[in-house]
């Protein structure tokens, strides 16, 4: 992470907040005005494949990768992810968020998972996906946790202070979303990805 406070750090649990520094502190990110020209051509697309063609893609391909994450443990018997949402298909979408487990049980820093998979030519996302209180609830921060850290930095606190804070807790995690673009080969390559990490 650079130096700098970016992202802002929104505490949901404790009323607080920390701006990101200089201009930064004013903007919600940059909308992708230059796609708003790909629109027609977009919708153009999905419509001749057809949103159900799609859809029965997307849900297959997620099933599957589900039920791979699910049944990968390590030596010891723990699972090596823990699964955010349904462990199956029922009410879920073809977005799967997870973070990894070492063999006794704690987190493997989701930074990591994302720089690996980069370097394997993988593209996830990590991070609380612009959902702090979603990300502290299902990390399990408590609001004694928030507290906590806000004591430890009453007056600015970075992504690094705050990840230091709650040591031995995630502070975020990783997304793999598939779409309509993903294929098998694509998900299987995650999995053996992903196979790396027991022990």
């Amino acid at each position: 992470m650079p130096r700098h406070s970016w992202p802002p750090l929104p505490l949901t649990q404790h009323n607080r907040h920390y701006l990101a520094s200089g201009a930064s502190a004013f903007e919600d990110g940059t909308l992708n005005f230059g796609g708003i020209a790909a629109v027609d051509i977009g919708l153009d697309f999905i419509e001749q494949i057809g949103i159900d063609v799609i859809h029965a893609r997307v849900f297959a391909l997620a099933g599957w990768l589900v039920d791979q994450l699910v049944r990968l443990r390590h030596r010891s018997g723990l699972p090596l992810a823990t699964i955010y949402g349904p462990a199956n298909m029922f009410a879920r979408g073809g977005t799967i968020t997870l973070n990894f487990q070492d063999a006794s049980g704690g987190f493997i820093d989701h930074q990591v998972i994302e720089t690996q998979a980069s370097a394997h030519g993988i593209s996830v996302r990590s991070g609380c996906f612009c959902n702090p209180g979603a990300g502290e609830l299902a990390m399990g921060i408590s609001s004694d946790d928030m507290k906590a850290c806000v004591a430890r930095s009453p007056d600015r606190m970075t992504y690094a202070d705050f990840r230091r804070c709650v040591d031995g807790k995630s502070s975020g995690a990783v997304r793999v979303s598939i779409g309509l673009a993903t294929n098998f080969a694509d998900v299987a390559a995650f999995v053996k990805f992903a196979r790396g990490f027991v022990a």
